[in-house]
């Protein structure tokens, strides 16, 4: 195993771990779906590792979670929507921030935009199946999460930041503007 690989794994432990643990402070005050807590750390590690280790750190916090947790639930079917969510996140902006060495905020804003139309398709497809044939349910749900992309906006730029000031052997080799 090259080292660059062995770095990743500590990597994806770290903020895996950090994407179980984040989430309980959100939950204990009901803001959860809200602010996407689960999110933060997913995102945050895919801009520091390959793609192949972003899948795993986007698949490893939402099941270890549920079986400590039981959350997100099974039913309704939020771990396997969250699933499908952080996978396409930690999967875009690991191959256009890590493979492509295309810009952060490239690599952020779609992200952040396949998530979206992932989560408006998959909803728009489910909520007959639940009861919910009226559009509104489908805009409300996606729309839950602004102010979780609002903070993500935000704090992972910040965090990103204070990471390679701290570790600058894990910068890019791209101007990060």
């Amino acid at each position: 195993m090259p080292n660059n690989e062995l770095r990743q794994i500590p990597l994806t432990a770290l903020f895996a771990a950090a994407a179980v643990i984040l989430p309980q402070f959100f939950h204990l005050l009901g803001l959860g779906p809200m602010f996407l807590p689960m999110f933060l750390p997913v995102m945050l590690g895919s801009f520091l590792i390959t793609w192949k280790f972003a899948i795993v750190l986007a698949i490893l916090p939402p099941v270890v979670s549920f079986v400590i947790t039981g959350m997100p639930p099974l039913v309704p079917p939020i771990l396997p929507i969250m699933l499908a969510e952080l996978v396409i996140i930690a999967l875009v902006i690991s191959v256009i921030c890590v493979h492509l060495k295309k810009t952060f905020w490239l690599g952020l804003i779609t992200a952040i935009i396949f998530d979206r139309l992932l989560l408006f398709i998959i909803v728009s497809w489910m909520a007959p199946l639940f009861g919910f044939t009226h559009p509104i349910f489908t805009w409300a749900l996606v729309s839950t999460g602004l102010p979780g992309i609002i903070m993500q906006l935000i704090a992972i730029p910040l965090a990103l930041k204070l990471i390679y000031k701290k570790y600058p052997q894990w910068r890019p080799d791209f101007e990060n503007n």
